[in-house]
């Protein structure tokens, strides 16, 4: 994917925004979720009220609710279980068979986000097209600590949305000059004027003098300092560029890439058979004689973001336990006695755990 990489950094280093498509009308998944030293142990999606948390006997169900002990804020305006999202989106610039992923842990721009989605299917729209994912500074204050900061914050809008607000660029005087020759002006005006009128007059004229002059220097201030808002922040894209990751898969055939071309229902139909990982976990299951069995499941999320639980075939499951979040996995799936099971496996995109030494 390094290549994938450089492209991005090619097109985008430097910028506070980047053009994406939507594949689907569910681009946002939104989950609360708890860590501890050996990882996540518990999870919930949003809307949910029962959670999975890990315990010596696996997986168990909990109550999930505002009200868990792990949700309530400090002192510090933290809190052990925090809410996250993943956004799902293509880069067309780069390529059109490659999905992104971007975690996002930002409170503001999690719900800034979903505001966004919830009101374009409230109107009866459709989420699948060209949008714009763009950087707004903000000044937020701290609940906790009644601090300001300058924050980065994740914002959305539709292609043409976007380039229809852009500023027109105008062809500007020098500042200086203006100034200078504005000044000039008003004080010729102020010496014609002082001839024919009374000193009572003649203060007020100079009053007008000195308040025009200011407008003029305060125009220049206003200027340069939309000039420096302009500059490009480097850092901060790195950062968004450093919380996207990508999964693959192959295709039969390369398409060219068309800014303007739809997103047709033979590019939805290819991801059809595709998975994402999302983790992995033991249970034991009764075979057909009747003997209990340890297995490996697989919860995997498809293209629709439908969140399924898979059972792993033993040959299977030594390769794929050692893969980590974001694996991509094409999957043939039966159902068997209330439970799915994959037939056969396809690696598409493998990405191994980091394990410390």
């Amino acid at each position: 994917m390094q290549r994938y990489l450089q492209e991005f950094d090619k097109q985008y280093k430097g910028k506070k925004y980047i053009e994406i498509e939507f594949c689907n009308d569910a681009p946002l998944t939104k989950k609360y979720v708890r860590y501890n030293q050996s990882g996540e142990v518990c999870s919930c999606f949003e809307g949910n009220t029962t959670a999975k948390q890990k315990t010596k006997n696996g997986l168990q169900p909990v109550n999930c609710g505002p009200e868990c002990q792990y949700r309530q804020k400090n002192e510090q305006g933290k809190s052990i279980c925090n809410r996250m999202a993943w956004l799902k989106f293509f880069i067309p610039s780069i390529c059109k068979d490659r999905i992104w992923l971007m975690r996002i842990t930002g409170q503001t721009s999690i719900n800034r986000l979903d505001s966004y989605i919830n009101l374009q299917k409230s109107q009866g729209n459709s989420l699948k097209g060209r949008y714009i994912l763009f950087l707004k500074q903000e000044e937020q204050t701290s609940q906790a600590t009644g601090q300001s900061f300058n924050n980065y914050i994740l914002d959305i809008l539709k292609k043409e949305d976007f380039e229809s607000s852009k500023p027109i660029p105008q062809i500007q005087e020098n500042p200086n000059e203006v100034s200078t020759t504005n000044t000039q002006n008003v004080n010729n005006k102020v010496e014609k004027q002082e001839k024919s009128v009374s000193n009572t007059e003649k203060t007020n004229v100079n009053e007008t003098t000195t308040m025009n002059t200011e407008d003029v220097k305060q125009t220049e201030k206003t200027e340069k300092t939309e000039k420096k808002e302009d500059t490009p922040k480097e850092n901060k894209t790195e950062t968004a560029k450093k919380t996207t990751k990508s999964r693959t898969k192959k295709t039969e055939q390369k398409q060219e890439e068309n800014p303007l071309e739809p997103t047709t229902k033979a590019e939805d139909n290819k991801f059809d058979n595709c998975y994402v990982l999302l983790r992995t976990f033991n249970e034991t299951l009764k075979d057909k004689t009747g003997n209990a069995k340890k297995y490996l499941v697989g919860e995997f999320t498809d293209m629709n973001d439908k969140i399924s639980n898979i059972v792993i075939r033993p040959e299977n499951a030594e390769e794929l336990s050692e893969c980590d979040l974001g694996t991509a996995v094409k999957l043939d799936i039966e159902e068997l006695s209330g439970r799915k099971f994959a037939m056969k496996l396809e690696f598409v995109d493998k990405r191994i755990k980091n394990i410390a030494a």
